[in-house]
């Protein structure tokens, strides 16, 4: 039931999204640098354009991420046993 009151409390929610957009901007970051290494070390940011974000592909790539940061930042918060409101 601590999850049930965790959900309700503000304070909780603004945890979750202090930690999921540093988590979103971490991970973005680090899926880019991994996938398209080589693109990046050549300059070649026309490749990853097309890769990653052309054709509308950015919503479904910026989604996906954005909702695996948000489950990621409510499991961590809500992990925390010494949560105290700020």
């Amino acid at each position: 039931m601590r999850i049930l009151e965790d959900l309700k409390n503000p304070d909780y929610w603004t945890k979750v999204l202090q930690l999921a957009i540093i988590f979103f901007v971490i991970f973005v970051g680090l899926s880019l640098i991994i996938s398209h290494f080589r693109q990046i070390i050549s300059g070649d940011f026309a490749a990853i354009y097309q890769d990653e974000f052309a054709d509308g592909k950015w919503v479904e790539y910026l989604l996906v991420k954005a909702a695996i940061s948000l489950v990621y930042a409510m499991y961590m918060t809500s992990r925390r046993k010494n949560f105290k409101p700020l």
